[in-house]
C-alpha cells in the first residue's frame, strides 16, 4: 500500500482574487509502506544536520527557503543544500508524485457552484490517485491511504467527500467512484509527520517554480529551487490534473 501525503500551496481560503497567490496547488507523495519508517529518519538526519540546535525542526518549504522560525540564522547554502538532500529522498524512497490545481480566480468567474479550491483540488488529486493505484501490477501497490495536514477550515468537509467519491462518484462537482483509496482522509499535525513536510516542500517547490520560471531575474533562491525541482520533483510527478478552469487564450 501506499501512504499518499498530501499538502498545499497557495491557500488563500475563500479569497479568489490574491494576486500574488493565483493557483491553489494541492500535493501527494505518494510512498510505499515499507519505506515510510526509513524516510522518516533519513529526513530527520537532514534536519539535524542543517539544524543541530533545532533537530526537531518542522521541514516546512516556506520557512526553509525564507530561513524563518527554526531556520533563521541557517545560511542560504546549508537551507539549499538541506532543502535539495529532501527533495533527493523522494527518489531513494521510490516515491511518486501527484497534483492538481485550481486557477482561483477562473473559479470565481465560472459558472461552477464550487466555491472552495481547496475541496475542489482534493476531488481531482482523489481521482488521479485512485487512477494510478488502481493501475499498478503489484497488489502490495494497488491501494492507497490519505494521510494530510490537520487544518479545522476542511477536516469534515474533506472526510465527508471522499467518502461521497467513494460510494457514489460524487464530490464537489459531478466526478467518478473511486475503489483504490482505504478508509477516509486521516489528519496528522504536520510538525510530527516527516511525510506530510516533504509533501510540503514538494508543494511549496511546484507552486514557486512555476510562478518564478521564465521570468528575466531571478533570486539565487528561486534558480536553486527551480534546478532542485527538475532534478529531483519532475522526475517523480505520475499523474496530475491541469489546473482548472483553463485559462482562455
Amino acid at each position: 500500500m501506499w501512504l499518499a501525503y498530501v499538502d498545499e500551496s497557495g491557500n488563500t481560503g475563500r479569497r479568489l482574487d490574491d494576486p500574488d497567490q493565483p493557483i491553489h496547488w494541492l500535493v501527494a507523495v505518494m510512498i510505499p509502506e515499507d519505506h515510510v519508517l526509513s524516510l522518516a529518519a533519513d529526513l530527520d538526519a537532514v534536519v539535524s544536520r542543517a539544524c543541530p540546535n533545532h533537530p526537531t525542526a518542522e521541514l516546512h518549504g516556506a520557512q526553509l527557503f525564507g530561513g524563518e522560525e527554526h531556520w533563521r540564522g541557517v545560511s542560504p547554502d546549508q537551507r539549499v543544500e538541506a532543502y535539495e538532500e529532501a527533495l533527493a529522498l523522494l527518489a531513494t524512497h521510490e516515491a511518486s508524485i501527484a497534483h492538481s490545481s485550481i486557477n482561483k480566480a477562473g473559479l470565481w468567474s465560472s459558472s461552477s457552484q464550487a466555491t472552495t479550491p481547496h475541496l475542489l483540488a482534493l476531488q481531482f488529486l482523489v481521482e488521479r490517485l485512485d487512477g494510478f493505484v488502481g493501475r499498478q501490477a503489484d497488489p502490495l501497490r494497488s491501494r492507497a491511504l490519505l494521510v494530510a495536514d490537520e487544518t479545522a477550515e476542511h477536516e469534515t468537509y474533506s472526510i465527508g467527500l471522499v467518502a461521497g467519491l467513494q460510494t457514489h462518484g460524487v464530490g464537489v462537482v459531478a466526478g467518478r467512484r473511486v475503489e483504490n483509496i482505504v478508509d477516509t482522509v486521516h489528519f496528522v499535525r504536520s510538525k510530527d509527520n516527516r511525510g506530510v513536510q516533504l509533501a510540503d516542500l514538494v508543494a511549496y517547490a511546484l507552486n514557486r517554480t512555476r510562478r518564478r520560471r521564465g521570468q528575466t531575474h531571478l533570486s539565487p533562491g528561486d534558480q536553486a529551487l527551480i534546478r532542485m525541482f527538475d532534478a529531483h520533483v519532475g522526475p517523480r510527478i505520475v499523474t496530475y490534473r491541469e489546473t482548472w478552469p483553463r485559462t482562455r487564450a
